[in-house]
């Protein structure tokens, strides 16, 4: 999530949020922690304050949100006013989930489960490999699939394993009714279909903002799933409140200056 356009995000949340009178979830597919400058020196603070203000709801774990180590990932779950999600990330010796598996959220009188799931090699950094193991994740839908099911009335899958995995997943364990996906860099302007699994992810960099509109029938199945890419160019105006955030950590951690 690129520091520079995370006030035009927060605009356009806004938005969406003001124009519909429906049920909107704020989601993220992971790697979201680090990449830029600000971002890194702040151990990932900036974007966790940021998120907070904007009201996400929650996201899972990329192997970017594990390049400066387990401890400072922890840390920034526990300030994270949402949960942070990873079914197979355990430890490396007691096997357990190093974060919560799931999350289930009631909206409107509707239980949406929210089960997290991180990429294979997302424990692949030195500082991590040796106590962290990333559980198969297709074993690990499985394996808690049905414990979700059982509180849900709606699935969804945030994924940060890629859109191809994201494909085979859905075809081998049936049950799940929308994929967030990512790591994949995939542009998507209409969502894939997999059974009865909807799938879809927006590009990388935090370029564009993905909306994914559904309606539910009776049995609280997804019919109609809808994508718009919006477009976080200069164009759209700064929200002053995460503007001010930004400035704020821009002057406590100033770019050096290049030496000549």
């Amino acid at each position: 999530m690129p520091q520079g356009g995370v006030a035009r995000r927060a605009t356009k949340i806004k938005e969406v949020r003001q124009q519909t009178q429906h049920t909107v979830l704020l989601l993220d597919a992971g790697s979201t922690l680090f990449g830029e400058a600000l971002a890194t020196q702040s151990q990932g603070r900036v974007v966790i304050e940021a998120m907070n203000l904007m009201g996400y709801d929650a996201m899972t774990v990329g192997q970017m949100d594990l390049v400066q180590g387990v401890e400072v990932l922890l840390a920034r779950a526990k300030e994270a006013r949402f949960p942070i999600l990873s079914a197979n990330l355990v430890g490396a010796q007691d096997r357990k989930p190093l974060l919560p598996p799931y999350t289930v959220l009631t909206r409107d009188g509707v239980r949406y489960g929210i089960l997290g799931l991180s990429e294979p090699k997302a424990n692949n950094w030195p500082n991590v490999s040796q106590v962290v193991s990333v559980l198969d994740p297709v074993e690990t839908a499985k394996k808690y699939l049905p414990e979700v099911r059982a509180r849900s009335d709606v699935v969804i899958l945030l994924s940060h394993l890629g859109l191809e995995e994201d494909k085979a997943l859905a075809q081998a364990v049936p049950g799940i009714d929308i994929i967030i996906g990512g790591r994949s860099r995939k542009l998507l302007p209409a969502p894939e279909i997999v059974g009865q699994t909807v799938i879809t992810q927006v590009g990388y960099d935090g370029e564009w903002l993905g909306r994914l509109d559904v309606t539910f029938d009776e049995q609280k199945h997804v019919r109609d799933p809808r994508t718009e890419i919006i477009s976080l160019g200069p164009e759209v105006a700064d929200d002053p409140q995460l503007k001010a955030l930004v400035e704020s950590y821009s002057k406590r951690y100033p770019t050096p200056t290049p030496a000549k």
